[in-house]
């Protein structure tokens, strides 16, 4: 559990739709999670191109999307219990992603697939880097 307490910057975020990819949040991305070790957690994911504009709002949450809440880990699954969040609808649910841990500094949070009505699987892979400690 511990390899994933800290701060981690967004590197990489790509949707896939049967197996075809789209980038989202920007390229690159922008964003932020921390994992801290009395279960609390916070996540921010922005696309900078939407900061520049200056927009008063995000249209969809593929330009910003922050929620936060508890976390929990169990084998190869981390499990997001949303308690606050910018899309209102998502407080109360949970967001459960699989763990790849490619380094000590770099691991990857891959949404279950999830079958649309049209039958189209989709997963997200999120990469995230580790937050250097301020000098």
């Amino acid at each position: 559990m511990t390899d994933l307490l800290g701060a981690w910057s967004l590197t990489e975020c790509v949707n896939y739709r049967d197996g075809e990819p789209t980038p989202t949040f920007g390229t690159p991305p922008s964003g932020q999670i921390q994992y801290t070790a009395d279960g609390r957690m916070g996540a921010f994911l922005m696309d900078p191109e939407w900061a520049a504009r200056g927009d008063a709002q995000a249209d969809s949450f593929t330009e910003f999307f922050a929620y936060g809440g508890t976390w929990s880990r169990e084998g190869d699954l981390v499990r997001h219990q949303i308690l606050f969040s910018s899309q209102p609808g998502r407080v109360g649910t949970a967001f459960e992603r699989r763990i790849r841990v490619i380094d000590a500094d770099t691991i990857v949070l891959e949404t279950i697939p999830e079958v649309s009505k049209s039958g189209k699987t989709y997963i997200t892979c999120l990469t995230w880097r580790r937050v250097s400690a301020l000098g």
